[in-house]
């Protein structure tokens, strides 16, 4: 009975110490390290003895977003096309609406800062072009200013006017539709001048077409700065310019503001 006892005892010993050596019931996690991409989980766990376990869950459905969504700032091409005018004087003469024409390129950035508030900033060149609606007048830079002198030349005028053009910094912070198709915006803008000139154009006694120039400035102020309104309507919009400054220097040209209105394509 012994001799049949003893070989049972051995294997059952046998069996227990061999459970033994295999994995714990319970696993003690000493580390976590979880990582989610797309909606997967990667969680790596390292047990008491140093070694890492690495456990995947995978999204039923993995959304991903459009990458356009994420950018806040986006940059382009914008141009303006309008008219210019100036605020009432008696010391200027009238400018006449159509062909006083102002236009400008510029560098757009949008940066998004929500849904409904966007900032229009912009960089780039504009022109100033005032044309008198007296064709007869000249401007003409004087010492002491600019003065406007009748033509007494032999022909008939057609055509007088002065411009000027300036790099521009414009920024308009703009409050926007749900569905981004109307906006908003109210802002400023500021500039240096970078050109100017006069224009005289007459028809002479034989009918042919004549130009004379002022190449100057024209006393134009070299720096403006003013505020700016937009109205949009999907991709076009309408903007209204009103310099705080002076057109001319001081003291060398009627004090008068410059506006300007029009339409801006984005």
């Amino acid at each position: 009975m012994k001799t049949t006892l003893l070989p049972l005892l051995l294997f059952v010993l046998t069996l227990s110490q061999a459970f033994a050596q295999g994995e714990p019931d319970t696993v003690i996690y000493t580390k976590t390290k979880v990582i989610k991409v797309f909606g997967n989980t990667w969680s790596y766990q390292q047990k008491e003895d140093g070694k890492w376990i690495l456990d995947i869950e995978e999204a039923d459905e993995v959304k991903i977003r459009d990458i356009h969504q994420k950018q806040r700032f986006t940059a382009g091409l914008d141009t303006e096309l309008g008219i210019n005018q100036v605020t009432p004087t008696d010391r200027m003469p009238t400018v006449k609406p159509w062909g006083s024409w102002y236009y400008a390129i510029n560098i757009l950035g949008t940066t998004k800062v929500a849904k409904n508030f966007h900032v229009y900033s912009s960089l780039g060149v504009n022109w100033y072009n005032f044309k008198l609606e007296d064709r007869s007048l000249i401007a003409v830079k004087a010492p002491d200013g600019i003065v406007w002198e009748e033509f007494t030349g032999a022909g008939t005028g057609t055509k007088s006017k002065i411009s000027a053009s300036y790099l521009n910094f414009t920024l308009v912070p703009t409050l926007l539709s749900n569905n981004q198709k109307l906006r908003l915006g109210l802002g400023g803008y500021a500039g240096v001048r970078i050109g100017g000139r006069g224009k005289f154009v007459y028809d002479d006694e034989n009918g042919k077409k004549q130009k004379q120039f002022e190449k100057s400035n024209m006393y134009v102020e070299n720096f403006r700065y003013g505020a700016r309104a937009e109205i949009g309507v999907s991709d076009v919009t309408l903007f209204f310019n009103y310099d705080l400054n002076n057109l001319f220097q001081e003291n060398l040209g009627p004090e008068v503001q410059a506006i300007s209105f029009g339409v801006t394509i984005r």
